[in-house]
């Protein structure tokens, strides 16, 4: 894949990698870059779960967001940067 600014792959992050795997086997981002990555992404599909429950979700499966939210998080537990209550959050967004 080529390379994209860190910034437009921001905006986008699912349209840029199709896993979570794919940002980790990526040796030309630094460890912080793909955190940064992953975190835009595991927020991207907690909204997504969120407009699911409120009847909202565009074409994404529930299950398919789910699964790819677990491989965030695994992703993010592999380079360290996953919460040591091993992913739960007060909401469904992440915050408090």
């Amino acid at each position: 894949m080529p390379a994209k600014p860190l910034s437009k792959m921001l905006g986008d992050v699912s349209r840029a990698f199709d896993r979570p795997r794919d940002i980790l086997d990526r040796r030309d981002l630094s460890a912080e870059d793909k955190i940064k990555l992953l975190k835009e992404w595991e927020l991207d599909l907690r909204q997504l779960q969120v407009a699911s429950e409120e009847n909202m979700a565009a074409d994404a499966s529930v299950g398919a967001t789910a699964e790819l939210l677990q491989e965030c998080r695994l992703a993010l537990a592999s380079l360290g940067a996953a919460e040591a209550d091993g992913g739960g959050a007060p909401t469904k967004q992440g915050g408090a």
